[in-house]
């Protein structure tokens, strides 16, 4: 299985995280820890614009790229972390598959694993591609609104951002092959941010070696080891809790990707493709480079994916605003 190809839509409107202290309840020195310690400098809204404008970005990009043919994609697994991120009765994905042609397509949705779904998505993917044609793909569809402070923020950990991606899952032998996956879910942090106390403390202290444990369980299960590892790329959550990883792996912390961190915040499922996307484009990574796309869903779910380089199609990221 291959990620074939890869869009993002990143919106240039840029909110300081400083700003959102009155929205987000957030006290002058939670602010600062966000910035200072967590890295967290500003996210981006998608602004004037709801989840069908913003899906409809990178949707835009795929089936107008002229080397995509949109019957060839058979599902489209829609990727988020908020469970209902649209009233009820509004069919986004339906209205989205009219309006860009892809009423053939079998969607659906993935988000039991929050923010990890978007990882998960590779599994199901390479369980359904054996039933389709060689030449027949799946597309992996991500992106969420910001519509309430209460999904935009984890406390003392992260702000969240609006972007999306688009991911094109193929037989063909063009794009980065996965050849390992690792799923790890501790379900007594279902409640992490909802419980008491001591369960938020547990999952603080659990996090870095069982994140850590996961990605090196991931590798050695491949036969391959930490050394031939040239990129992380991982989900935007803070740069703190990444220098304690690259740390704890003995990992040179340069070559874990977190350059969006300060400059579109968490981003929810989108963020491992959107840094791959960005990795390729400044051509970080060589062919037959090894490389691992991880995050981790709160509830909580650990996702690491073993993936080798053979270069990465997809058009420019869009930039543009609504």
């Amino acid at each position: 299985m291959h990620i074939n190809q890869i869009w993002s839509y990143i919106p240039e409107f840029a909110v300081p995280v400083r700003e959102l202290n009155e929205h987000l309840g957030l006290k002058n020195a939670q602010t600062k820890v966000m910035e200072k310690i967590h890295g967290l400098k500003q996210v981006r809204q998608d602004k004037g614009g709801d989840l069908t404008s913003l899906l409809g970005r990178v949707l835009a990009q795929v089936v107008n790229s002229p080397a995509v043919v949109p019957s060839s994609i058979k599902y489209i697994i829609y990727c988020h972390t908020i469970q209902e991120n649209f009233p009820f009765p509004m069919k986004v994905l339906q209205g989205l598959k009219q309006a860009y042609g892809l009423q053939h397509a079998i969607a659906f949705s993935l988000t039991q694993q929050n923010c990890a779904s978007g990882l998960i998505a590779l599994d199901v993917a390479a369980t359904l591609l054996p039933s389709l044609e060689e030449d027949d793909h799946i597309l992996i569809l991500t992106g969420e609104k910001t519509f309430s402070p209460i999904v935009q923020l984890i406390p003392n950990t992260t702000v969240m951002g609006e972007a999306a991606a688009a991911v094109l899952i193929g037989n063909s032998n063009s794009g980065s092959r996965m050849i390992g996956l690792s799923n790890v879910t501790l379900g007594q942090f279902c409640n992490v941010l909802t419980g008491d106390p001591e369960t938020l403390k547990e999952f603080q202290e659990i996090y870095t070696p069982q994140l850590c444990e996961v990605i090196v369980q991931a590798v050695n299960q491949t036969g391959l080891t930490m050394q031939d590892i040239r990129y992380i790329v991982p989900h935007n959550v803070n740069l703190s809790s990444w220098k304690k990883v690259a740390a704890a792996l003995s990992f040179p912390l340069e070559r874990v990707y977190t350059s969006n961190v300060p400059e579109i915040g968490h981003c929810f499922c989108s963020d491992p493709y959107i840094n791959l996307k960005e990795i390729s484009d400044l051509q970080l990574l060589q062919r037959d480079d090894y490389y691992l796309l991880v995050t981790v869903g709160l509830g909580a779910t650990f996702s690491v994916a073993v993936m080798q380089y053979a270069g990465m199609g997809g058009g420019v990221v869009d930039h543009a605003v609504i």
